[in-house]
């Protein structure tokens, strides 16, 4: 069993097949485990989350689960970057932030990602 802080390098395929021997083939259903504070989202509570608290990226485009689950901790898009104290789940970490990953993902272009790992399979 791996950690949640151990470091991984696998392609996008490897981890697109190890993410639906775990969970299915529903995306929504996959889940990630925050290496800074724990926390497991999958990419329903994401879909939940930006329902009630909109994104938009730079070029203003709406931002939806699949872009950040696996990515961002569900803290982020709940309200951990706002100014003040934050009680809420989660934190303000993001696999793509000065402390990567731990996963790093080789996308089929030849450039990689950062990720956080995989939650384990529901019982």
């Amino acid at each position: 069993m791996t950690t949640t802080t151990e470091s991984r390098k696998l392609t996008q395929a490897e981890l697109l097949a190890e993410a639906t021997e775990r969970f299915g083939t529903d995306p929504l259903k996959w889940a990630f485990i925050c290496p800074s504070c724990g926390d497991t989202a999958d990419g329903q509570d994401f879909s939940d989350a930006l329902a009630a608290n909109p994104r938009t990226h730079r070029s203003g485009e709406t931002v939806i689960a699949s872009d950040i689950v696996g990515q961002e901790c569900i803290g982020r898009t709940l309200g951990a970057l706002s100014r003040g104290k934050y009680t809420g789940r989660g934190c303000d970490w993001a696999a793509y932030g000065l402390i990567a990953g731990p996963w790093q993902i080789e996308l089929p272009n030849g450039h990689t990602m950062h990720a956080f790992p995989l939650a384990p399979a529901p019982c």
